[in-house]
C-alpha cells in the first residue's frame, strides 16, 4: 500500500510539474501573441506613414508641374518678346533707310542707339535661355529624385511583406507546439485516471491518505480549470491572429491597389483607422465603466462647446460668402465697363485707320510722323517698365499666398495643441497678424501706384488720339488737288510706317488691358487676405472668451463642492457629539424606563398639537430636521437613534431633559406622578425640540440649566445646527450644469 501511494504521489508531482510547464508555455504563447500584435501595429503605422509620404510627394510633383507650366508660359512670353525685338530691329533698319537722306551725324547717333538696344536685347535673350535651361535641369533632377524615392518605398513594402511571412511561420510553429501540449495534457489525464482506478482498487483505511487524495484531486481540478481557461485564451488568441492575418492580407491587396490607383487612398486610410479602432476596443474592454462614463460626460460637454463654435464659424463663413458675392458683382460691372471702353477704342482705331489711308497720299509730313514714332517708342519703354513692376508685384503676391498657407497650417496645429501652448500661441498669432497687416498695407500702396500708372497711360492715349485728330484736320485743311499724286516708292514707305504704327498701338492697348486685369487680380487677392486676417482674429477672440467662461465655471463648481463637503463634515461631527451626549445622559441617569412612561403620558398632547405646528416644521430643511418618523423608525437611522417606540420624536429628548425630576418622581406613588406629569404638560408647548428658542423655554421652566450641563450641550448643538442651516448656500446660486443631459448656458428666469 505504501509503495503504491508513493508511486501515485510521484505521478502526481510529475503531473503537477507538467502542468506548471504547460502553464509557463501558455504564458509564453500569450506574450508572443502580444508581441506579434505590437509588431503588426508598428507595421501598420509604417504603412500609414509611407502612404502619407507618397501623398506628400505627389503634391510636390503637382506643385512642380505647376511651376514648370508657369516657367513654360514665361519662356513663351520671352520668345514673343524676342520676336517683338526682331520686328523692332527691322523697324530700325527702315528708320536708317529713311534717315539716309538726313545728315550723317544724326544717322550715326541713331545707329549707335539702335546697336546699343540690340546688344541689350541680345543679353536679355541669353539670360532667358539660361533660365530656361536651369528650369529644365531642375525638372530632370526632381523627376530622378521622385523615381529614387518610389524605389525606396517598394523596397520597404517588400521588407514588410517578408516580415509578415516570417510572423505567419512563427504563428504556425506556435500552433504546432500548442497541439503537442494538448496531446501531453490528454496523456497526463489518462495517467491520472489510471492512477485513480488503481487507488480505487486499493482500500485505504487511514483518513490521512484520503485527505491527501482529496487535496490532490482538488488541485487537479484547479489545474484542469486553469488549463481550460488557457485553452480558451489560446483559442481567442488564435482568432485574433487569424483576424490579423486577414487584415494583413487585406492590407497587402490595398498596397497593390495603391500602386495602380491613387484615388482609393482615402478609403484605405479609413479602413486602416477603423481596424485600429476595432483592435483598440478589443484590447481595452477590461477597463472600468466609471471612467468611461466620466469621459463620455466630458466629451458631451466638449461636443456642446464645439457645436457652438461651429455655429459661429458657419455664420462667419456665410457672411464672407455674401461679401464675396457682392465683390464678384462689382467686378462683373467693372468688366462690362472695360469691355465697353475696349469697343469704343476699337471704333477709334477704325477711324484712325481711315485717317491713315488719307495720310498715305501726303508725303510732305514725314518728319511729323517720325516724331510721333519716337514718341510711341518712349511709350513702349514705359509699358515695359510697367510690365516689370507687375511681375515684381506678382512675385510679392505669390510670397504672400505662401505665407498665408503657412499661417493656416500654424492655426491648425495650434488648435490641436490648445491646452499646452496657449501663451506662446497668442504671441505668435499677434506677430503673424501684424506681419499680415504690414504686407496688406504694402500691397494696397502698390495697387494704388499701378492704378495711377494706368490712369496716366489712359490719359496719354487719349491725348495721342486728340493729336492725331488735330493732325488729320490740319492735313485736310492743307491738302490741294495738285498734291494728291504720290509715287510708288513713297507709297510703300508710308504703308510700312503706318503698319508699324498700328502694330505698336495695338501692343500698347494689349499691354493696358493686361495691366488692368492684373490690377483687378491684385485687388481681389488683397481683399481675400484681409478677410482671412479678420477671420483669424475672430477665431482667436472666440477661443479666449470660451476658455475664460470654462475656467470660471470650473472655479464656481469646485468652490460649491468644497463648501458642501465642509458643511457635511461639520454636521457629521455635531451629530456624533449629540449621540455621545445622549448616551452619556442615559448612562448617568439610568432612567430609560421612566422616560418611556413619560413619553406615553405626553404622546396624546403632542398628537393634538402636531397639526398646528406642521407649517413651522416644513420650513426647516429636510436633511437636518430629521426624517418623518413612522412606527418609531426614521428614514435616517444613522443620524438619530431610536430609544423608544413612540410616534413622537420629542418624547425621548423630553424624558432626558426631565431626567433630574425622575429620581424624585420614582419615590412618589403613581397618582402623584400622573398629576405632576399633567401639570408639566399643561405648561410645556408641544413644539419640536429642533427650534432652539422653544428648547430654551423648556429649560427655563424645568430649571436645569445649572444642574444638567449635558442637556445644555445638546441644546447648544441644536442651535449650532440651525445656524448652519441658515448659512447654507441656496440651490439657485449654482452656475454649473446640474445634470449630464443638460446642455447650453444656464439662464436665471
Amino acid at each position: 500500500m505504501g509503495g503504491r501511494l508513493r508511486v501515485s504521489r510521484q505521478r502526481i508531482t510529475e503531473l503537477e510539474r507538467n502542468m506548471s510547464s504547460i502553464n509557463s508555455s501558455s504564458q509564453q504563447y500569450e506574450k508572443n501573441s502580444k508581441e506579434y500584435a505590437k509588431d503588426i501595429d508598428k507595421l501598420k503605422l509604417e504603412l500609414y506613414k509611407s502612404n502619407q509620404t507618397v501623398e506628400e510627394l505627389q503634391q510636390q510633383i503637382s506643385e512642380l508641374n505647376g511651376k514648370l507650366s508657369s516657367k513654360v508660359s514665361d519662356c513663351l512670353a520671352h520668345e514673343q518678346n524676342v520676336e517683338d525685338l526682331q520686328k523692332k530691329l527691322e523697324m530700325a533698319e527702315l528708320y536708317t533707310q529713311q534717315l539716309s537722306s538726313q545728315s550723317d551725324k544724326e544717322s550715326l547717333k541713331l545707329i549707335d542707339s539702335l546697336q546699343q538696344e540690340r546688344e541689350e536685347y541680345i543679353k536679355k535673350v541669353e539670360y532667358y535661355q539660361e533660365a530656361f535651361q536651369t528650369v529644365t535641369n531642375e525638372r530632370n533632377q526632381q523627376s530622378e529624385q521622385y523615381q529614387h524615392y518610389i524605389d525606396q518605398l517598394q523596397q520597404q513594402t517588400q521588407s514588410l511583406t517578408n516580415q509578415v511571412t516570417s510572423l505567419t511561420e512563427e504563428r504556425e510553429k506556435l500552433y504546432s507546439e500548442q497541439h503537442e501540449a494538448e496531446s501531453k495534457m490528454h496523456s497526463l489525464r489518462r495517467q491520472l485516471e489510471e492512477a485513480e482506478s488503481q487507488n480505487q482498487c486499493v482500500s485505504i483505511s487511514s483518513s490521512d491518505l484520503q485527505s491527501e487524495i482529496n487535496k490532490l484531486r482538488a488541485d487537479y481540478e484547479e489545474l484542469t480549470k486553469r488549463h481550460e481557461t488557457q485553452i480558451r485564451d489560446n483559442a481567442q488568441l488564435s482568432r485574433f491572429l487569424e483576424e490579423k492575418e486577414n487584415k494583413i492580407m487585406d492590407l497587402e491587396t490595398t498596397v497593390g491597389d495603391l500602386k495602380e490607383e491613387s484615388s482609393n487612398k482615402a478609403q484605405l486610410l479609413e479602413n486602416i483607422q477603423s481596424d485600429k479602432a476595432a483592435l483598440s476596443r478589443a484590447l481595452t474592454q477590461n477597463k472600468d465603466l466609471k471612467q468611461q462614463l466620466a469621459e463620455l460626460q466630458n466629451g458631451f460637454v466638449k461636443m456642446s462647446n464645439d457645436s457652438m463654435e461651429l455655429m459661429t464659424k458657419l455664420q462667419s463663413e456665410e457672411h464672407r460668402a455674401h461679401e464675396l458675392a457682392d465683390r464678384l458683382a462689382q467686378q462683373e460691372d467693372e468688366l462690362k465697363d472695360m469691355r465697353e471702353l475696349l469697343a469704343s477704342r476699337d471704333l477709334k482705331l477704325d477711324e484712325i485707320q481711315k485717317c491713315a489711308d488719307n495720310l498715305q497720299r501726303e508725303t510732305y509730313q514725314q518728319e511729323q510722323i517720325q516724331d510721333r514714332l519716337r514718341h510711341y517708342e518712349a511709350q513702349a519703354q514705359l509699358v515695359e517698365t510697367l510690365q516689370r513692376e507687375l511681375s515684381a508685384s506678382q512675385d510679392m503676391m505669390n510670397a504672400l499666398t505662401t505665407q498665408n498657407s503657412e499661417l493656416r497650417n500654424m492655426l491648425v496645429k495650434s488648435r490641436d495643441n490648445k491646452d499646452i501652448y496657449d501663451d506662446s500661441k497668442d504671441e505668435k498669432s499677434d506677430t503673424i497678424i501684424g506681419s499680415l497687416q504690414a504686407t496688406i498695407c504694402q500691397l494696397e500702396a502698390e495697387r494704388n501706384q499701378l492704378i495711377e500708372n494706368l490712369n496716366e497711360q489712359r490719359n496719354l492715349s487719349d491725348n495721342l488720339s486728340v493729336k492725331v485728330a488735330d493732325v488729320e484736320e490740319q492735313l485736310k485743311m492743307t491738302t490741294n488737288p495738285d498734291e494728291n499724286i504720290v509715287s510708288r516708292v513713297e507709297f510703300d514707305k508710308l504703308k510700312k510706317t503706318m503698319e508699324a504704327i498700328q502694330e505698336k498701338y495695338t501692343r500698347a492697348m494689349r499691354d493696358k488691358a493686361d495691366l488692368s486685369d492684373k490690377a483687378d487680380q491684385l485687388e481681389h487677392l488683397v481683399l481675400q487676405l484681409q478677410g482671412e486676417t479678420d477671420t483669424i482674429g475672430e477665431y482667436i477672440s472666440l477661443y479666449h472668451h470660451q476658455r475664460a467662461l470654462l475656467q470660471q465655471r470650473e472655479f464656481q463648481k469646485n468652490d460649491y463642492i468644497s463648501r458642501l463637503s465642509k458643511d457635511r463634515e461639520e454636521l457629521q461631527g455635531k451629530l456624533a457629539k449629540l449621540q455621545g451626549l445622549v448616551m452619556q445622559m442615559l448612562h448617568n441617569k439610568g432612567s430609560l424606563s421612566n422616560a418611556r412612561i413619560n413619553d406615553t403620558l405626553l404622546s396624546k398632547d403632542y398628537q393634538n398639537s402636531e397639526d398646528s405646528n406642521v407649517n413651522h416644521s416644513n420650513d426647516i430643511q429636510p436633511h437636518l430636521h430629521g426624517a418623518t418618523v413612522m412606527n418609531g423608525l426614521s428614514k435616517y437611522p444613522e443620524d438619530w437613534p431610536d430609544y423608544s417606540s413612540t410616534n413622537s420624536s420629542e418624547s425621548v429628548v423630553e424624558a432626558i431633559v426631565a431626567g433630574e425630576s425622575m429620581e424624585h418622581i420614582a419615590d412618589l406613588p403613581e397618582d402623584q406622578v400622573f398629576k405632576s406629569q399633567l401639570e408639566k404638560n399643561a405648561d410645556l408647548s408641544p413644539v419640536p425640540l429642533r427650534n432652539t428658542s422653544k428648547s430654551e423655554q423648556l429649560l427655563q421652566k424645568c430649571n436645569i440649566e445649572e444642574d444638567n450641563p449635558t442637556a445644555r450641550k445638546i441644546l447648544d448643538l441644536f442651535s449650532e445646527i440651525d445656524s448652519n442651516l441658515c448659512d447654507a448656500v441656496p440651490y439657485g446660486g449654482r452656475k454649473f450644469l446640474p445634470c449630464k443631459y443638460c446642455k447650453g448656458i444656464v439662464k436665471d428666469v
